[in-house]
């Protein structure tokens, strides 16, 4: 009896303290685990060199990882220090500083944004963006505001479309790395976006444009400030991002995972078109920035702290708040819409994903993505450097951390014949012409 109980003893102890070290804030280690599994999986069959995951709750890490390479030409292996070039992640803090000068009143959401860029005065409309940029057009019924080019409505494209028109778009704006193309600065390239009609009418859609980097113009003109130079002062210095800008020195550029895709011969490996890490002179808002995935974190985690960062104010708690809402109405669809940006999640009974109402988020084209779950704290992280740009690891991502929260079931999709779009379900409807918009995949 007296061996049989202290076997009982031990075997509890044993669970015990299995289940003390299997979970963390909540978090089941074992699933996670499985994340890791999985994306070391991709490694092995050639479809990611490598990829960091950071997970955070309560400002406590739960999970960071850093596995495979970040150059499988050299095998260097990618580690909780290396930077990547985040593409589109640029976006919200564009969104951020402009937010700053609305606090302050040197602007205004609905100011009409000719007041800072009047090169948009006689802008007009397409009437068949397969004519191209010199096709036909009709006079704009609306002016174009702060708030349009903050929530993705103004009417302006991206380039990245399937009509003549975005076609013609990128290839004046940009090269296949989305860095700058024949522009020796911002200005440049927005003369070359401002010379195409718009593809709609302002406020009467949602369509993913290149309207940050006429934020970023507003931002220079208004603060009397090179972009670079306000970022690193109202937003990396005080929030502690030290490894984030549009310029690397040498000693951080060793730390750069390189851009890998598949090559003509359908080999995959490190690319021949890499961003040059220094030298360059366009200070876009739609794109430019290198970060780390803790610097990003810490940017993610200052709209968590209502504003604050390291004592600073940042953002007041409303416009925190503000930025946080849907602003676009059902433009995208019933469940998912755009804040002032990133994209949101305001209703889960309308979305086949396992994420929960109050999510906000956004990701890169090289495959960078974050999210942001207010309600339970969370942070959460994938980075790795990979054209063609798809979401199966941003879905995964949202699978892999709610499916290890503990006591939050992982809801099943139900719904069918959704696309996802940078992180956003949107169910097809004619009249938003999903057709004309890229990086579409199937839940």
């Amino acid at each position: 009896m007296k061996n049989n109980f202290t076997l009982l003893t031990i075997l509890v102890l044993f669970l015990t303290n299995g289940l003390a070290q299997e979970t963390k804030q909540g978090f089941s280690q074992e699933k996670l685990a499985e994340f890791d599994t999985y994306i070391e999986q991709q490694i092995t069959e050639n479809n990611i060199a490598g990829a960091e995951v950071l997970i955070l709750k309560d400002k406590i890490p739960v999970w960071h990882t850093a596995l495979g390479y970040k150059n499988l030409g050299t095998k260097a292996a990618l580690d909780k220090n290396s930077i990547y070039y985040i593409q589109s992640m640029t976006k919200p803090i564009i969104s951020t500083a402009i937010m700053q000068l609305v606090e302050q009143e040197k602007i205004s959401l609905n100011d009409p944004i000719e007041k800072y860029i009047p090169e948009v005065a006689t802008l007009r409309v397409t009437t068949d963006p397969e004519k191209g940029i010199k096709g036909p057009t009709t006079e704009r019924k609306a002016g174009i505001t702060i708030k349009h080019l903050l929530t993705h409505t103004a009417g302006l494209s991206h380039g990245l479309g399937e009509t003549l028109l975005d076609k013609e778009l990128f290839a004046g704006m940009y090269n296949e790395t989305l860095n700058y193309k024949g522009h020796e600065n911002l200005e440049s390239r927005i003369a070359f976006l401002l010379s195409a009609p718009l593809i709609g009418q302002p406020g009467e859609q949602w369509f993913y444009s290149a309207s940050p980097d006429l934020l970023a113009l507003i931002l220079q003109r208004v603060s009397k400030q090179s972009i670079p130079d306000y970022l690193e002062e109202h937003i990396f210095n005080p929030i502690g991002m030290t490894d984030t800008g549009y310029n690397l020195t040498a000693t951080q550029a060793k730390r750069v995972m390189q851009l890998h895709t598949i090559s003509d011969a359908g080999v995959f490996g490190v690319s021949e078109l890499q961003v040059p890490t220094s030298g360059n002179t366009v200070y876009g808002g739609t794109h430019g920035l290198f970060s780390t995935a803790v610097d990003y974190a810490k940017f993610c985690q200052m709209f968590l702290d209502k504003g604050m960062a390291n004592g600073s104010k940042i953002l007041n708690p409303e416009t925190v708040a503000l930025m946080q809402e849907n602003h676009v109405g059902t433009f995208i669809g019933d469940a998912r819409g755009f804040g002032l940006g990133f994209g949101v999640l305001y209703n889960t009974e309308n979305d086949p994903s396992p994420a929960q109402s109050g999510q906000f988020y956004w990701g890169g084209y090289f495959r960078t993505h974050f999210f942001i779950d207010p309600t339970e704290n969370i942070i959460a992280l994938f980075m790795t450097q990979k054209l063609p740009y798809g979401e199966e690891y941003n879905i995964a991502l949202n699978r892999a951390v709610y499916g290890s929260l503990k006591n939050k079931p992982l809801k099943t999709p139900q719904k069918r014949g959704f696309f996802f779009l940078n992180g956003i379900f949107i169910k097809p409807r004619k009249e938003q012409q999903i057709q004309k918009i890229c990086c579409l995949s199937f839940w």
